[in-house]
């Protein structure tokens, strides 16, 4: 029928209008859904259970054992904020001048419907023309990736669902382009333990305040000094660190008893978790020291160090000829700087075959009025397709 949407645009407009935000936790009505629609394409789909009703979806289409292709997912999106501020209902799928709008059009029910009709397809193949793959092709649909602790993918690393020699390939909104490195990122809470006194009287105190803004200005200048000792990574440029929240003291007359910060670090490869926390940690100490006072680091989520996809592995070469062949372009390899449930799988597992690859753009997600365009969701489903033929076909 003339002027028909192709099928991955009605499938994300029907993604779109299952709300899922986070936090509330609310995946369960989408994982169902998602679930529903796999069965009805003869692909084998299992709930794993998460937390409550929250769970991991798995999908798969077998092959023949060798390392698997994952296609991961994340069911939640972040909540709409304020609903008034939206030209396009959040979750209305709505369609104008070339882009589908709403909470999770990007961020990333688009690339979740590009995986899904890629697994249907293949299946399809399996079924019709006889079509044998080298390894399982999987999509992992995981929930709470927008949280501090993205505690889907890490269930999935602790099970070990798959292993070291799984290629990994997340659906996170890259403008179709393929990011192969992820900086860390670390999130911490830093207290100093003080003892208040009146504050005319400040030397029978000691001051927590006082502590913390030497601390703060020494955690820079260590960072400062780690970046200057290093070159910039090609992909993923130079370390950084951010205090981004201050809180301390309780009334203007009393000399501070504690102390709070938040401290956001981004660490390019090679450095690694031991070197942010020694980073944190000698400052805090030589403060503590001088002024007397008590201090703690605590890590506000899980651990997440730089990930990069080794130069060698075969889901590098086999994408990027199925770029070429989609696009005619040669595909080119940066850096993504977020951080993305395949990392975190790759990091629990030892992976080194972890990528990012999706419709849409980065700058999008999370905003208001969020939308992708139809024209990168086709780009995104015919080069997973292509991707799968590369890299699985026996």
């Amino acid at each position: 029928m003339a002027g028909e949407q192709p099928p991955i645009v009605p499938l994300t407009q029907a993604l779109v209008r299952i709300p899922s935000e986070n936090p509330s936790g609310d995946e369960v009505a989408l994982s169902r859904f998602v679930a529903g629609w796999l069965e009805a394409n003869n692909i084998e789909a299992e709930l794993r259970p998460v937390e409550g009703e929250r769970a991991n979806l798995i999908g798969r289409v077998r092959g023949n054992g060798g390392p698997p292709l994952v296609l991961i997912a994340h069911l939640d999106t972040v909540p709409i904020g304020d609903a008034s501020k939206w030209q396009h209902d959040p979750f209305g799928g709505e369609i104008q001048d070339g882009k589908l709008y709403g909470r999770g059009a990007c961020d990333m029910k688009g690339g979740l419907a590009a995986a899904m009709l890629t697994l249907a397809k293949i299946q399809r193949a399996i079924q019709e023309e006889n079509l044998i793959l080298s390894g399982d092709l999987v999509l992992a649909c995981t929930i709470d990736e927008e949280e501090a602790f993205m505690k889907g993918s890490t269930a999935i690393g602790e099970e070990q669902l798959f292993g070291s020699e799984a290629y990994l390939l997340t659906m996170e909104p890259t403008n179709c382009e393929l990011n192969i490195a992820h900086k860390g990122a670390y999130w911490y809470e830093v207290f100093f333990y003080g003892q208040g006194a009146h504050a005319a009287n400040p030397q029978f105190g000691l001051d927590a305040n006082r502590a913390m803004a030497e601390a703060v200005l020494g955690w820079y200048a260590q960072m400062e000094k780690m970046a200057f000792e290093v070159k910039p990574h090609p992909l993923l440029g130079l370390p950084t660190l951010v205090v981004s929240r201050l809180e301390g003291g309780v009334k203007t007359n009393i000399v501070s008893e504690i102390c709070r910060a938040e401290v956001d670090m981004r660490i390019p490869p090679p450095f690694t978790t031991a070197d942010v926390e020694n980073l944190l940690d000698e400052v805090a100490r030589q403060v503590a020291a001088k002024y007397k006072v008590r201090y703690e680091i605590k890590p506000m989520t899980a651990l997440r160090p730089p990930v990069e996809c080794r130069p060698d592995s075969p889901l590098l070469s086999a994408f990027d000829r199925a770029y070429q062949k989609i696009t005619g372009q040669k595909a080119e390899h940066k850096g993504f700087v977020g951080y993305t449930d395949a990392a975190m799988i790759a990091v629990l597992t030892g992976n080194q075959n972890s990528v990012v690859f999706g419709p849409g753009l980065l700058s999008d997600a999370h905003t208001t009025d969020e939308s992708v365009e139809i024209s990168q969701l086709l780009t995104a489903n015919q080069i997973l397709e292509t991707l799968v033929y590369e890299l699985l076909i026996v």
